[in-house]
């Protein structure tokens, strides 16, 4: 499973600086297990104690919020390969407030939170990268809650838009995340969002955009924002 998974791995961002020839004894050394799940099952349940950083080799987890009456909603996704939760495992309280649920057949490697930082000891560009994770999910989520403000996902789309071209100082800014992220920011999935850009290009609202960028027109969005 180790030589499966390791050259996977090497790609993360958790590990991009580690040689992928050394990754299988590094996984080793640091003792991670190895779990499989299918389709729909439920990884771990919202209020587990998270004591084992979670990182999905194959497959992807869906982060859900449920309350007591079966509604909930989706808060992202965790696509291979990616480390689940960084921020919360190293919180002073590491509860997950997440259903982490099986989207395909999944395999995760799981690296207790002792380990972790014996880990992060032996190789400073794994604590380098595993905080710019953690301190970048925050500022994700802290967007996410922004944009929960404004009522359909048009507006959404126009807020994110803005505050893209606020934050780099131009109407041609480049998007922050990739198409299949950005939709799970706004939360809707990902057709429902390229319908939508797709409309606002016709109507104007959006002059043009490619994979990188898209260009704006300020203007027009900043009275969509301003109709309520």
């Amino acid at each position: 499973m180790i030589n499966r998974v390791a050259p996977v791995l090497s790609t993360s961002r958790l590990f991009q600086d580690v040689p992928v020839e050394k990754l299988p004894g590094l996984l080793k050394s640091v003792d991670a297990k190895f779990e499989e799940y299918s389709d729909g099952n439920i990884v771990r349940h919202q209020g587990d104690i998270y004591d084992a950083l979670i990182i999905v080799a194959e497959g992807s987890l869906e982060a859900r919020i449920d309350d007591s009456t079966g509604r909930g909603m989706t808060v992202e996704h965790f696509r291979a390969p990616s480390a689940v939760a960084t921020a919360v495992l190293i919180s002073s309280n590491p509860v997950l407030p997440v259903n982490l649920i099986a989207r395909e057949n999944v395999t995760l490697v799981c690296i207790g939170t002792k380990n972790i930082f014996s880990l992060f000891s032996r190789e400073p560009g794994v604590l380098k990268a595993y905080m710019a994770d953690a301190g970048d999910k925050v500022k994700y989520l802290a967007e996410k809650v922004r944009l929960l403000r404004f009522g359909s996902l048009r507006q959404r789309i126009a807020g994110h838009l803005l505050a893209l071209a606020a934050e780099q100082g131009t109407n041609h800014p480049r998007w922050r995340y990739g198409r299949e992220q950005t939709a799970d920011l706004l939360g809707v999935a990902r057709p429902s969002l390229s319908r939508e850009l797709s409309l606002m290009v016709q109507e104007g609202l959006i002059e043009s955009m490619d994979r990188n960028h898209v260009r704006i027109r300020s203007s027009r969005l900043k009275l969509l924002l301003e109709e309520g």
